[in-house]
């Protein structure tokens, strides 16, 4: 099977410079044009512009393009609950980086979240790896922290990567990870089978760190597509066409 690759974070100024052609170049399938909150509440219409054509650019080049919102910043759980009732039908993927123990909470157990990005230094408590793995959210760790100049610094991060994956698969959620570079320019783009071998030696085994730069995140963008175009309207029932219909009759 031919596995297709997604880097399912990287910044929509640098996919717009010229990161798109690179991220097709070095063998993905698909990229997460992610845009920050903060982005968002300031300018909206230029981001919503910028994203069209991105998106365009993506059509031309050949590569996926995914919209995805970008929660890091530690905004009140009344903020958080504002921004999804307005945005969620705008982007295809909501994440939220573990900044604070509130906003992590929250984003655990709030189904329009999707993605739970770990940050060096955070925790995830029982009741977080619960709600996890009821509502099938990926859990992402992102490339950029490893790009620290300081080796020390980035011998931290690996450590506490490792710490993270070794959790997550005595939970049973190894089949939630997914692995993003978070880059902010093409000069910080990796290809996908490198960032799978780093995840290997973190301690998933060779298929699940492939399928961590796969799998994972495609199968998220491909169920979400579902929900915004009605085909799958609550989690598990999915809404067969007319000729569906008949071939099931038959």
């Amino acid at each position: 099977m031919t596995r297709r690759f997604y880097d399912l974070l990287i910044a929509l100024e640098a996919l717009a410079g010229g990161a798109l052609s690179r991220a097709r170049e070095l063998g993905f399938s698909g990229v997460g044009a992610a845009v920050r909150v903060s982005q968002l509440l300031r300018s909206p219409h230029r981001v919503l512009e910028l994203l069209s054509d991105v998106r365009k650019l993506g059509e031309e080049e050949g590569i996926d393009v995914v919209t995805r919102l970008v929660i890091d910043a530690p905004l009140r759980e009344g903020q958080v609950k504002a921004l999804l009732r307005k945005w969620r039908r705008r982007f295809e993927v909501i994440s939220a980086h573990s900044v604070g123990r509130r906003l992590t909470a929250f984003a655990c157990r709030d189904s329009r979240i999707d993605v739970i990005t770990l940050i060096p230094g955070a925790e995830l408590m029982r009741g977080d790896l619960m709600y996890i793995g009821a509502l099938e959210k990926r859990v992402e760790l992102l490339l950029t922290p490893l790009h620290d100049e300081e080796l020390r610094r980035r011998a931290e991060v690996m450590a506490e990567y490792a710490r993270f994956v070794e959790l997550l698969k005595r939970k049973g959620l190894a089949g939630y990870v997914i692995f993003s570079s978070g880059a902010s320019s093409s000069r910080t783009l990796r290809d996908p089978r490198s960032m799978a071998a780093l995840l290997h030696v973190l301690g998933l085994n060779h298929e699940e760190a492939l399928d961590a730069v796969s799998t994972n995140p495609l199968s998220l963008v491909r169920e979400n597509r579902d929900k915004l175009a009605g085909i799958v309207p609550v989690r598990g029932v999915k809404v067969l066409g007319k000729d569906e219909e008949l071939s099931e009759e038959q």
